[in-house]
């Protein structure tokens, strides 16, 4: 669930204040650099800044500049179907925050319908890159929808938010989806960026949200991306879970979508196993996004906990990845719980077990009705192994073709860093018209 985020500790937070008075601050509002050479140079030596400083600042502010908190805000009134758009404008994608690389496609922040798992409609947003590389094969260009790993549960971590402001931490990701020609769309899930409560691991929730960015994608009357596009959904952890989830519930929710092939990277299909297996580590802080989630649901996690754990638990809910699984790391999670339990053994009462159950791929009737690739690492930290292993044996139980890769590049972040290229070359034999090779045999 964690993806690349620790790589994201040196980086600044998208929603980062300038100091006052510093020439940094200056230099956004133009006072800075109206000052004579000298007078700058002085303002610089007292700050112990230096002018790329100067630049860089100015550079966020400008992406800042970019991203109306108005347009988060939903109407009043939704449109009557799923997927159907709600507003769209343009918008930037950066791999860092001082503007250095910019990734060869056209980018379209949009918001659309989808519909949450209370079966309310619910706002989403999400964004839409347009490769404008070339596409050399006689097939149209496929269209991938790019689900991404944990974010956080504030809306500052909203993946269209952090592509305008480079620091996404997949933007490598979807800049080797763009490189290679393909169409993208990344849905920021339900309650991440828009109001409401994110909807953290929730199967409905996700699945509906990925299926209805697809549909949102190809009703902009973008060119080469309409309802007769190839799509293959793709992502890993968290976002192994949404692929997961979408085409398991694909051929119901979305039967006019073209999937494809699925690519479902170390997913957290089981997270009662999952949530032992990242208890009182450094990813202890994770389980307090499961946790916001459940609640949402109507499940009182928050009671559970004792002040200090009430404390951590607020804090989480309007945080992003790096601060909470770093603050959190190796906090015994028996000392944020009301009765000394750990947070693996709340998982056992009623209400979050039943909610957890119900969060699990690849139960009977749960099954995708294409080609899907799973890979998972061996020795994968946060997301068992097991958990990717088992729903590809229940998967094959169904009848559905499903090839296991196992990863040998140790933890959670190792697996990914090696899933990713076997993901692009996992796309490039299926739209080339390579036949998956069945691994159910052997499982």
């Amino acid at each position: 669930m964690l993806g690349l985020g620790l790589l994201l500790a040196g980086l600044p937070p998208a929603h980062a204040e300038t100091r006052p008075g510093s020439p940094a601050g200056a230099a956004a509002d133009g006072e800075f650099s109206k000052l004579p050479s000298a007078q700058q140079d002085q303002k610089l030596e007292e700050e112990g800044l230096t002018r790329a400083d100067v630049a860089r600042e100015d550079a966020l502010q400008k992406l800042r500049a970019t991203t109306d908190p108005s347009f988060y805000s939903p109407p009043a009134q939704l449109p009557a179907a799923n997927g159907a758009v709600v507003r769209s404008e343009e918008s930037t994608f950066y791999l860092d925050p001082v503007r250095l690389i910019k990734p060869n496609a056209s980018v379209t922040r949009l918001m659309y319908r989808t519909t949450n798992s209370k079966n309310q409609a619910v706002a989403a947003s999400g964004t839409v890159l347009q490769s404008k590389n070339a596409w050399r094969k006689s097939t149209p260009r496929p269209l991938v929808v790019f689900s991404p790993g944990a974010q956080g549960m504030g809306d500052s971590c909203a993946p269209s938010r952090q592509l305008a402001f480079g620091t996404n931490y997949e933007g490598l990701n979807l800049t080797g989806l763009v490189n290679a020609g393909y169409n993208v769309v990344v849905p920021d899930y339900v309650g991440l960026g828009t109001p409401g409560a994110h909807t953290y691991m929730n199967r409905v929730g996700q699945g509906h949200a990925v299926l209805d960015a697809v549909r949102a994608a190809q009703g902009l009357g973008l060119k080469g991306v309409d309802a007769t596009t190839p799509v293959a959904a793709v992502g890993y952890s968290q976002g192994g879970g949404a692929t997961a989830s979408a085409v398991e519930m694909a051929a119901d929710y979305a039967p006019e979508v073209k999937l494809a092939s699925g690519w479902v990277g170390a997913p957290p299909a089981d997270l009662v196993a999952t949530g032992k297996k990242i208890d009182s580590t450094l990813f202890t802080g994770l389980s307090l996004y499961v946790m916001g989630a459940a609640q949402d649901t109507g499940v009182d996690v928050r009671g559970k906990l004792n002040a200090e754990g009430q404390r951590h638990y607020d804090r989480a809910q309007d945080s992003c990845v790096v601060g909470t699984v770093l603050g959190e790391a190796f906090v015994p999670s028996k000392k944020l719980t009301a009765d000394g339990r750990t947070f693996s053994q709340l998982l056992g009462d009623p209400g979050l077990k039943e909610y957890l159950a119900e969060q699990t791929n690849g139960v009977a009737g749960r099954h995708p009705r294409i080609p899907v690739r799973i890979a998972h690492g061996l020795t994968d930290d946060v997301v068992p192994y097991q958990a990717g292993r088992t729903l590809a044996q229940n998967w094959c139980a169904q009848g559905t073709n499903v090839s296991l890769q196992t990863l040998a590049t140790p933890t959670h972040l190792g697996g990914y860093v090696e899933g990713i290229p076997s993901m692009l070359a996992y796309l490039d034999a299926r739209f080339n018209g390579i036949p998956q090779v069945n691994s159910c045999w052997r499982l």
